[in-house]
C-alpha cells in the first residue's frame, strides 16, 4: 500500500463526486482526527462535504488491501446515499444504521463489477450480522435508487 507522511486525497471510483482523504499519522491533522477514528473505526463520512476520511495507520497494515479501501468507500457512500443524518452518525455503533450502509455498500460493489471487493464485503457482513446481505434484501427495497 501507500506509505505517505501526511495526506492523500482522490475521487472515489465508486462516485466521482465523493472525495476520499487518507490521513496518515505523520500529518499535522492526525492528532485532531484520532478521536474520530477511535469512535468511528477506520473511516468516517463528512456528509456535507461528501468527503470520506480514512485512518492512514490502517492502510499500511499487512491485512489491508485495495479491496478493503473499496469496501470502506462503499460503506461510507452507503451512509451518504441513505442520507444518514449527522445525529445518526454520532453513534457509529447503531447496528441498524451500520447494517444499512453495509448492505448498500455491498450492492454498490456488486452492481458495479468489483467482484473481489464485494466478496470481501459479503464475508465481513456475515461476520458482523450473522447472515449474508442477500438475506436482508426484503428490509431494503430501494436498491434501484442507489444502483446508478
Amino acid at each position: 500500500m501507500m506509505n505517505k507522511d501526511e495526506e492523500f486525497v482522490f475521487s472515489s471510483p465508486l462516485d466521482k463526486s465523493l472525495n476520499v482523504a487518507i490521513v496518515y499519522p505523520g500529518s499535522s491533522k492526525y492528532e485532531m482526527l484520532s478521536p474520530h477514528f477511535e469512535r468511528a473505526g477506520h473511516a468516517f463520512l463528512l456528509h456535507d462535504l461528501k468527503l470520506v476520511v480514512i485512518d492512514g495507520s490502517a492502510i499500511n497494515e499487512d491485512w489491508f488491501s485495495e479491496d478493503h479501501l473499496l469496501v470502506i468507500q462503499a460503506h461510507e457512500l452507503g451512509h451518504f446515499l441513505a442520507d444518514h443524518s449527522k445525529i445518526d452518525q454520532i453513534d457509529h455503533r447503531d447496528e441498524g444504521i451500520e447494517r444499512e450502509a453495509d448492505w448498500i455498500g455491498f450492492n454498490l460493489l456488486s452492481s458495479r463489477g468489483y467482484k473481489s471487493a464485494s466478496d470481501l464485503h459479503r464475508d465481513e457482513y456475515k461476520e458482523r450480522y450473522g447472515n449474508f446481505p442477500e438475506a436482508d434484501n426484503e428490509l431494503f427495497l430501494n436498491l434501484k435508487k442507489f444502483a446508478k
